[in-house]
């Protein structure tokens, strides 16, 4: 061989690795919602907007990445029984640690009453220890679920979330 035919040869390869090599260092997760029994409430609808997960070992600011941005309004009390695909995305290989969520715009209807609620953070999170492998979609269920709290004449939505494999 050539120096020519090296040259050429090292630059196919090159060319290759920078082709194929995202897609192998990125995984594939799926994101599912459901919701736990929800007291007193004939409907809850929440705006959930995008979800992250955090990068194991690194340090709470940092090591977010986001699985999907889209948002979509849900009926919590609807999905007491049954499970919704919310959003996929392409993440990075590795382990992580922490499912975020973010969410808005609560109403809580009971008894032919509609309540707007607050929330005291739109960022809800759970822990969740799992690894993103090449080749291998990794699911994520999320069970949101929730109860209404009047506290100093404020109504209050006070999330519970809690995150499987699955």
């Amino acid at each position: 061989m050539n120096s020519k035919q090296i040259v050429a040869a090292i630059s196919v390869v090159a060319l290759l690795v920078i082709l194929v090599y995202p897609a192998l260092a990125a995984g594939a997760v799926g994101v599912q919602i459901r919701s736990s029994k929800m007291e007193k409430a004939d409907y809850v609808f929440v705006t959930i907007g995008g979800v992250w997960v955090h990068r194991s070992g690194q340090s709470e600011s940092e090591g977010w990445q986001l699985i999907s941005n889209q948002s979509q309004t849900l009926d919590l009390v609807t999905l007491e029984n049954t499970t919704t695909l919310f959003g996929k995305g392409q993440i990075s290989l590795g382990d992580y640690d922490t499912v975020r969520m973010e969410i808005s715009n609560i109403t809580w209807v009971f008894n032919k009453t509609t309540t707007n609620l607050e929330v005291e953070s739109s960022q809800i999170q759970s822990n969740l220890d799992f690894t993103v492998q090449a080749g291998r979609e990794t699911i994520i269920t999320l069970v949101l679920t929730g109860q209404h709290q009047e506290i100093r004449g404020t109504n209050f939505f006070v999330p519970t979330l809690t995150a499987t494999l699955g």
